[in-house]
């Protein structure tokens, strides 16, 4: 790229050319260091249009979440399939934390809990801060239990917000980044939708199956049951409720995913995979797109089930295998066709591996609240270690 005077080959392009069309492609870590080589990159890829678009172009990876052995943390990883080895294939985005819960991914960002903590940071950036809490009134039995239902950017405003609801009650909270001066909101009962004999549960982003989908938050109600359950819908425009018609159709895990910009529902039965997708978002039509059946990949290692799938390139499977106890357990790699693409074991003795609900893209963009900035929050020794 550098020529004999200095200069790269990249001068002799128009500017426009050099920041649209190849610079808003490169991952942040090739980014940063453009920028520090180049004045007028540096100023052309600070723009909040640019960080946001590159953003966009990234990669949506699936994050896992690994038990360490012998400690308290875990980590998070996400799986590189073009990676140099294969020990490399699941890349660490944090590496030892603390907060066992990821509850929220949006442009770069992760929110991470435990108990009644809440963390916010960018691994591309290295920053980090505490997430305020909505004040909410205490009761007699003490300060509410609170969890977050969902991670958005308000598009109006450009707003990143925190969804925040109480254990067992309707009432929630939209909070924005910066503040600690929620708006009180309601949401539907999920128990008018359940079966009688199933109790309302919470839809919690550590445990829901969600996808941001249209500028709506889409909760997958009951993922367990083997019943047709509805979808509960989260307007981040209008920051108002709806519910949606699910597929209808059974099995013993259902997960919603978005695949080509379309909603996707994923149901497993364990020897089959059927993916069903939205034709028609007003009318809530739904149809089956693909049948995966997994007993046919004769080059795969055999399993005794499976517990979770994620997707990869919109047209891959992420899907985790557990083998009768005399194997290790692995990852299923294989596309919506079914074909087999290949497989990586998870070693017996090292990590326990779990899938989480959120997907991550990497990003350049800053923590978006000034306050905790001016205050030094940013710089605050977090209780993990960020490992991009």
């Amino acid at each position: 790229m550098m020529k004999r005077s200095h200069t790269t080959v990249l001068d002799d392009l128009p500017e426009w050319i050099v920041i649209e069309e190849i610079l808003v492609w490169l991952p942040p870590k090739d980014l940063f260091r453009c920028r520090a080589v180049c004045k007028l990159w540096r100023s052309a890829t600070s723009t909040d249009k640019f960080m946001l678009d590159n953003c966009r172009r990234q990669p949506l990876l699936p994050v896992i979440r690994q038990d360490i052995p012998g400690q308290e943390g875990v980590r998070f990883v996400v799986f590189r399939d073009k990676s140099v080895g294969a020990d490399q294939k699941l890349c660490p985005i944090i590496q030892h934390s603390k907060f066992h819960n990821l509850l929220g991914a949006c442009d770069g960002f992760l929110i991470l809990s435990s108990e009644s903590d809440f963390w916010i940071c960018n691994p591309a950036t290295r920053k980090c801060a505490i997430l305020p809490q909505p004040r909410v009134p205490s009761s007699s039995a003490g300060v509410p239990r609170i969890y977050i239902a969902g991670f958005y950017q308000h598009q109006p405003s450009g707003e990143y917000r925190v969804l925040w609801f109480s254990h067992g009650c309707l009432r929630g909270y939209v909070l924005r980044f910066g503040s600690d001066k929620p708006r009180i909101i309601s949401r539907p009962s999920v128990s008018s939708r359940l079966p009688e004999f199933w109790h309302q549960g919470e839809f919690d982003s550590c445990y829901s199956s969600q996808v941001n989908h249209r500028g709506s938050l889409h909760w997958l109600t009951g993922i367990y049951m083997e019943t047709a359950v509805d979808i509960m819908v989260f307007d981040t425009v209008t920051e108002t409720f709806r519910w949606m018609r699910s597929p209808g159709r059974l099995g013993r895990r259902v997960s919603l995913l978005e695949m080509d910009n379309k909603l996707a529902s994923c149901i497993d039965n364990d020897a089959s995979i059927e993916i069903w997708v939205m034709q028609d978002y007003e009318a809530e039509v739904w149809a089956l797109k693909y049948r995966i059946n997994l007993l046919a990949m004769n080059t795969s290692p055999q399993f005794k089930y499976i517990s979770k799938m994620a997707l990869l390139n919109q047209r891959e499977l992420l899907i985790c295998c557990h083998t009768p106890s005399v194997g290790p357990d692995y990852l299923l790699h294989c596309d919506t066709d079914g074909k087999f693409l290949g497989y990586y074991e998870l070693k017996e003795g090292t990590y326990s591996t779990y899938f989480t609900n959120q997907y991550f893209q990497e990003s350049m963009i800053p923590l978006p609240f000034c306050e905790m900035q001016e205050e030094g929050g940013v710089d605050k020794e977090p209780p993990f270690f960020i490992g991009l």
